[in-house]
């Protein structure tokens, strides 16, 4: 009679794939999973000048996604592949990638999420109560002050590497130590046990070389995720950036414990032969990239409609007689003054929540007026909601810079508006020095570097930040107020022959742009924010308060729009 032999995890010869139901089912859910996130990614890539998706930094975020997406393709090809491979040499993969692969990109991934607070700390440089902030010298001070004064990315990539040195190290060290995955070496006592193969498996899957990759999963979403969670809960932005953050903390809380109780469970063994234990992990993967490729993805659709909605309204209503009556709105304001008393005030802000009035105030005579009146509320808003304080900022300052440069440039009146002009330049313009460069065309960037580019750079030296990613944020010292007369960056005075092409009308062109920019982006929002905070105040029975700067100002524009009609 024929021994059966005794099969053991290092004995056991492949099985032929398992092209059943199950096996079917994860090879076409990895397929048309995986053909639309890397089809979102592709559409966010071709986007990436978008304001929604320039300020997030794409590089990071998808290069995490890389790294998370690629082992989830391996979990899912478990069933179907997975048997076609020795045990060990399956585990040794899972082993590795858990241990190495996943957290690289929970740690990149996580970083990603970090620019979010990062991005709303410098932007709070342009809201009109900022202050300067005094960093320490980081040139001849202590090692912990120079790395203060890192940018970004080399701050929160020099902690992930660290980590990750450690992590690599460990990971193969127990690999190294643990018999189990190859008996003729290791510390003796960790062989594998078990009697049946079945029972040999289990134990492979388990032991204490797996507990470093858990513990790096446990400081990332337990306690490192809490943290960015808290930083984050305060911060309302209109570009889903807070809410994708929130959403991928929360998403991943539960992975690493239940793993662990997929893992150590018996009554779990049954799931677990069509769930295996990491597919706890990967439904977080998964919400990750729902968040992060696909959010993002519907966030631009939305913003293009709204801005073929803002084009068609200023289209329709900018007229020669609107742009009159927002070039004469302050005597009329004085006019109406005496009839909005407190009981009128109610009235007023009817009329700016009257559906009927949404597409006169959509137009840029609205925004003009906003702009020259009292841009502070929209300037506060932009920066801490719609993370573009650049561009109010700019039109302001530029604004200022032509009324009192608006005369004749002779001799050293000349000079003068020139550093003017290079501080503006180098503040807002400039993708070497800006932290936040303005959104512009080619030709008109090109234009401008003519014109300021070397003044600049005889001023400022190298370039502070990378040029090839200009929008990657990098830390350029203390912070400053962008609306207030920043302290530029510049630290000296330009003396030498001005460049051809110099005047006062040398900004109008970009101000166009920018304005325009404004007006289909933040200014749609800053209108919708101002509603929405009325009608909660009327929804809660509470006395909306129309001394507020932000709701008068677009309340007396909306009292001059209708006047005209």
């Amino acid at each position: 009679m024929e021994s059966v032999p005794n099969f053991t995890i290092y004995n056991l010869p492949p099985s032929p794939p398992k092209w059943d139901n199950v096996g079917i089912f994860f090879i076409s859910f990895c397929v048309i999973w995986s053909t639309l996130v890397f089809a979102g990614m592709a559409f966010c890539w071709f986007n990436r000048d978008n304001p929604i998706l320039k300020i997030r930094g794409l590089p990071l975020s998808f290069t995490a996604i890389l790294f998370l997406h690629a082992y989830w393709v391996l979990a899912q090809l478990v069933w179907p592949v997975g048997g076609t491979m020795p045990v060990v040499l399956a585990y040794d993969i899972q082993y590795f990638f858990m241990g190495i692969w996943f957290p690289l990109g929970i740690a990149l991934f996580h970083a990603s999420n970090s620019r979010f607070l990062y991005v709303a700390k410098l932007q709070k440089q342009f809201t009109s109560d900022h202050r300067v902030q005094i960093e320490c010298n980081g040139g001849g001070s202590s090692w912990i002050c120079r790395f203060r004064n890192m940018g970004y990315t080399a701050r929160i990539m020099t902690f992930i590497g660290l980590g990750m040195v450690a992590q690599v190290l460990l990971t193969i060290g127990m690999w190294l130590a643990c018999r189990k995955y190859h008996p003729t070496f290791g510390i003796p006592g960790t062989e594998i046990r078990g009697a049946t193969l079945m029972e040999q498996m289990v134990d492979l899957g388990r032991g204490w070389e797996w507990w470093p990759s858990v513990v790096w999963q446990f400081i990332w979403t337990w306690m490192v995720a809490p943290y960015l969670l808290w930083r984050a809960w305060g911060i309302r932005d209109t570009m889903g950036w807070r809410a994708q953050t929130v959403g991928c903390c929360i998403s991943n809380l539960h992975a690493t414990p239940m793993f662990l109780i997929a893992q150590y469970v018996p009554a779990f063994a049954p799931i677990n032969i069509y769930f295996p234990p990491s597919q706890w992990i990967h439904l977080s993967v998964m919400m990750f990239e729902i968040l992060t490729v696909f959010v993002p993805v519907f966030l631009v659709i939305k913003l293009n409609i709204q801005r073929r909605k803002v084009a068609a309204s200023n289209e329709k209503w900018e007229s020669s007689s609107q742009i009159t009556m927002f070039s004469s709105s302050r005597s009329f304001d004085k006019e109406r003054k005496g009839s909005t008393s407190s009981s009128g005030k109610g009235d007023i802000m009817k009329n700016l929540l009257d559906n009927d009035m949404s597409d006169h105030l959509y137009t840029i005579g609205a925004l003009d007026y906003v702009l020259r009146e009292n841009p502070t509320p929209l300037q506060n808003f932009s920066a801490l909601s719609d993370f573009s304080g650049e561009n109010v900022a700019f039109l302001t300052r530029a604004a200022t810079w032509k009324n009192t440069f608006s005369e004749g440039l002779h001799g050293e009146r000349e000079l003068e508006a020139y550093n003017a002009a290079l501080e503006l330049y180098t503040d807002f313009i400039s993708p070497r020095d800006a932290e936040f460069p303005l959104n512009l065309s080619g030709p008109d960037l090109r234009r401008l570097e003519d014109i300021f580019e070397a003044p600049t750079r005889i001023l400022c030296g190298e370039p502070k930040v990378n040029t090839a990613t200009p929008f990657d944020v990098e830390s350029t010292g203390g912070f400053t107020s962008g609306s207030n007369s920043s302290t530029s960056n510049l630290r000296a005075k330009y003396t030498g022959e001005i460049p051809s092409g110099f005047d006062p009308t040398v900004f109008d062109s970009t101000c166009s742009h920018v304005k325009y920019l404004v007006l289909t982006n933040t200014w749609p929002k800053f209108i919708d924010d101002i509603r929405c905070q009325s009608r909660r105040s009327s929804e809660s029975g509470r006395t909306f308060d129309s001394n507020d700067s932000n709701q008068t100002l677009t309340s007396r524009v909306s009292t001059y729009v209708r006047s005209m009609f």
